[in-house]
């Protein structure tokens, strides 16, 4: 009896136990059997738009002269004076620096004396053939001696005109004592000084001078916007944007497209011109470019989210019949104004506008027009 007892004792604790595992046990939810294995993705959608749009290609380029000058001395000389200082706008034709013109003078008033003296000679060469010539008419002259009068005016004439050009010789040394500016523009550094030795064909410049106005931007284009350009080209001036120091918008005229493209990097250097009255666009400095060239009357338009980018290239999605997102390939043209101009989509063709992040090609989507950011989150 005591051992009946015990006995039922031990199943109804057994009981206990095993309800209460039962109990705690973790349950599916009753919905786990019934939820399906790709529930559509919510997205939204846009079709593709044809529009005139204006051809602006956008890019970076910096600032450079169009006239650079190394001024170097013409004749070995010293410095006399510095007739302007480091830094200084300058017009052209301003006279920069002045040489010791002591010894070219000196070589001009010599040549201007020889000269004066072969002229008295042919003066007096001419009045003695002159009178031979009445002496012969007479026959009161051998014709030796008339020969020699001839042979004297034309070596006096020869003398003479030597004479002229060591005078030009002259004046053109002495003229080179007289440094000035070959075109207004703006110096930089001085490397010489009054009393400094100069001559011709030295490494360094007495100061560089560089034209300020009007100033060129050079930047280069991918070779595929070279047709667009020459296009907008052959139709008249292409203007070219960029923003001065102020921040304003500049506009410029295209007057350069170098004569190859690059094999290596693929793009091609042009430049252009600037008036640059004001001097706000500086030698060296980083320039965004914009170019007009021309308008696309029929481009394809996309928001730029629209358009993924793959392994294979841009693509985009397509929304079929089926609501299900298809990937199809476009080409990039180019993005401006806010906007993705693309080549290989129909007008008015369905695709996702946001929430690609969460899409694989045949995923079924559905539409919304308002997304909340936190959905479009993958």
């Amino acid at each position: 009896m005591a051992f009946q007892s015990k006995h039922s004792l031990l199943l109804m604790v057994g009981l206990i136990v095993g309800g209460s595992g039962w109990y705690f046990w973790p349950k599916q939810p009753a919905d786990a059997a019934v939820k399906p294995a790709h529930a559509p993705v919510l997205v939204s959608m846009i079709s593709a738009t044809v529009k005139p749009l204006p051809i602006t290609l956008a890019t970076q380029g910096h600032v450079v002269p169009l006239n650079q000058v190394d001024i170097q001395a013409q004749l070995t000389g010293t410095v006399k004076s510095v007739d302007f200082h480091e830094g200084d706008f300058v017009k052209a034709g301003q006279q920069l620096f002045t040489l010791d013109d002591a010894s070219q003078q000196a070589a001009y008033d010599r040549a201007v004396a020889a000269a004066g003296e072969s002229k008295a000679l042919l003066v007096k060469a001419q009045n003695d053939l002159q009178r031979g010539r009445l002496l012969k008419a007479k026959n009161y002259i051998s014709l030796s001696d008339w020969d020699t009068l001839q042979s004297n005016l034309q070596q006096y004439q020869a003398q003479f005109k030597a004479a002229q050009q060591d005078v030009q010789t002259a004046q053109v040394n002495l003229g080179y004592t007289r440094i000035t500016a070959p075109v207004g523009g703006k110096t930089g550094a001085l490397n010489v000084h009054p009393g400094s030795l100069v001559q011709p064909g030295s490494t360094l410049p007495l100061v560089s001078l560089i034209q300020f106005d009007p100033i060129g931007v050079a930047f280069t284009l991918p070779e595929n916007d070279l047709k667009p350009v020459l296009a907008a080209q052959s139709q008249g001036p292409v203007t070219v944007w960029v923003e001065d120091a102020s921040g304003k918008p500049t506009p410029g005229t295209l007057d350069f497209i170098d004569n190859s493209v690059s094999t290596t990097s693929g793009t091609i250097t042009l430049k252009a011109h600037f008036d640059n009255h004001q001097h706000l666009l500086w030698p060296g400095l980083f320039q965004n470019v914009k170019v007009d060239a021309g308008v696309t009357p029929d481009a394809v338009v996309l928001p730029p989210q629209a358009v993924q980018n793959g392994p294979d290239g841009h693509f985009v999605y397509v929304i079929d019949g089926h609501n299900q997102a298809q990937a199809q390939t476009i080409t990039l043209l180019r993005v401006q104004q806010s906007l993705a101009v693309i080549n290989g989509l129909a007008q008015g063709t369905k695709v996702v506008n946001e929430g690609a992040n969460n899409l694989r090609p045949g995923m079924t989507v559905q539409i919304a027009s308002n997304i909340d950011k936190a959905v479009m989150q993958p």
